[in-house]
């Protein structure tokens, strides 16, 4: 039987509600990740902060065309918004949709959630709700081979 703990890393970095958007926007940078799992102080899962979720509040035609001649415009209208915004909470851009699996969940259900979500990543928890980890679609894939090797 394959589980979510034989899969998952354990090795991750949150963000509590405290933080600052330009806190999670310096730390998403530096970790190469675009999703940051939301925790309290006793790392409870509180939710998700999507790179996606702050630039839609800063970016002026929100993933429209951009026209050549206007480019520079919208870049420092974008620069501007996301000025006005960089020391507001972290509550004010999360998700708190909690879309979590558990560390002792059967790996054939995390394909499932994964796709049916369009999510990259789903945030792994424990029994008591505490942040563990997290599994990707690459650990997916790795599951999907072990399963085709066996």
């Amino acid at each position: 039987m394959h589980l979510v703990k034989d899969y998952m890393m354990r090795t991750l970095n949150s963000v509590c509600t405290t933080d600052d958007v330009e806190d999670v926007i310096r730390l998403m940078h530096k970790t190469e990740m675009s999703v940051l799992p939301v925790v309290d102080w006793e790392n409870n899962f509180l939710g998700t902060i999507y790179s996606k979720n702050i630039l839609k509040n800063v970016l002026p035609e929100q993933y429209g065309f951009l026209e050549t001649r206007r480019l520079l415009h919208e870049v420092n209208q974008a620069a501007e918004n996301l000025a006005d915004i960089k020391t507001r909470d972290v509550t004010d851009y999360m998700s708190r949709r909690k879309l979590t699996v558990r560390e002792d969940d059967k790996m054939n259900n995390v394909a499932d959630i994964m796709l049916d979500n369009e999510e990259s990543y789903l945030f792994v928890v424990n029994e008591e709700e505490k942040l563990r980890g997290y599994i990707s679609r690459a650990d997916l894939l790795f599951y999907l081979l072990e399963v085709g090797e066996e």
